[in-house]
């Protein structure tokens, strides 16, 4: 009986041994190993990079972290290749990826943007000076992102609707050259996206931003971190480290704007002054929105409006209790 209790005690021992290494390397108990991390490219992820924040936290649970350049729009596709893990962009695209089928959920999502997160902008010597001055004019704006509910929502906010402007829908890559060769009047854009260059060479201005009592400002435009269910599910000290990262990584960003912007220069051939310009509009959604609930609540409103201007079908509406990975708030 001795020796039983002296065998069982030192099994207890090399399970409380083997607890403690995985906790110290930041895994959970049955989590798998993720060999490679594949994260759509940010800003801070080459700044953390630089620093050596993040191949220093991810080797620790041995997991290697690539930063993937891709184009916007792909991610369903690209997750479930395998090409990427995680993507950030507005809650709408998110919802529209759920829509058709992805089984993507949220882990992250941001505070509230500022109205200036979103613009109507025209040529710099155009004779439009404010949104009244756009009727019957040629308005561009893509409708798979999300300053477009911008443009409509200031329509309504108008009494006016789609036959009052004369809307195009193109690609967000096309923004700059059909606005400097006038082909349209006024592009609805991200500002600090798609417009950072035109605006601060000159050569564009904006004359609109979404009210503060807008949907879009009120939820509808929060930026939110996405991956596949079955990712979530399987390797949630993984996500949870990388958004460590990146809120510390983003915090010291904007205590440290301009060594920041010559990492991301030298890294993305980005200039200095776009990138500070473009955080300095997006910074508010920097901070993290915990609930749930609100984020529930709030995504609803969203997805009502999708579906009463048509974007998404009535029969395609998606249950937002299951986009949002419950674990990851409170």
């Amino acid at each position: 009986m001795k020796e039983l209790k002296t065998v069982l005690f030192q099994r207890l021992l090399f399970f409380a041994a083997v607890l403690l290494f995985i906790s110290a390397a930041g895994l959970s108990y049955g989590e798998e190993k993720l060999a490679v991390f594949k994260a759509g490219a940010q800003d801070w992820q080459y700044v953390a990079r630089e620093k050596g924040w993040l191949d220093q936290a991810f080797a620790k649970i041995g997991t290697k972290f690539e930063i993937t350049e891709y184009g916007v729009g792909n991610e369903g596709i690209l997750f479930e290749r395998g090409d990427l893990h995680i993507a950030q962009r507005m809650l709408y695209p998110a919802i529209l990826a759920k829509s058709a089928g992805f089984d993507i959920v949220v882990v992250q999502a941001s505070k509230h943007p500022e109205p200036k997160i979103a613009s109507i902008v025209v040529p710099a010597d155009s004779p439009i000076k404010t949104f009244d001055d756009l009727k019957g004019k040629k308005v561009a704006a893509w409708r798979l992102g999300c300053p477009y509910m911008v443009l409509f929502e200031q329509l309504e906010q108008h009494n006016w609707d789609l036959s009052d402007i004369k809307f195009v829908n193109i690609p967000a890559t096309e923004y700059k050259t059909v606005l400097l060769s006038k082909e349209v009047d006024a592009i609805a854009v991200h500002p600090h996206i798609e417009a950072a260059p035109l605006i601060l060479q000159g050569l564009a201005r904006e004359i609109a931003y979404p009210a503060k009592d807008s949907n879009y400002v009120n939820g509808g435009g929060i930026t939110v971190a996405f991956t596949l269910r079955s990712v979530a599910e399987k390797y949630p000290d993984v996500l949870k480290l990388y958004i460590k990262i990146q809120d510390q990584t983003r915090k010291w960003i904007l205590k440290n704007q301009d060594e920041a912007a010559r990492i991301v220069e030298k890294n993305r051939r980005v200039p200095a002054a776009i990138s500070k310009f473009a955080w300095e509009r997006s910074s508010a959604t920097w901070g993290n929105e915990l609930s749930y609930q609100k984020l529930v609540t709030e995504s609803e409103r969203t997805q009502d409006w999708l579906i009463k201007h048509q974007d998404i079908p009535a029969n395609k509406r998606v249950d937002l209790k299951e986009l949002f990975a419950k674990k990851y708030f409170k």
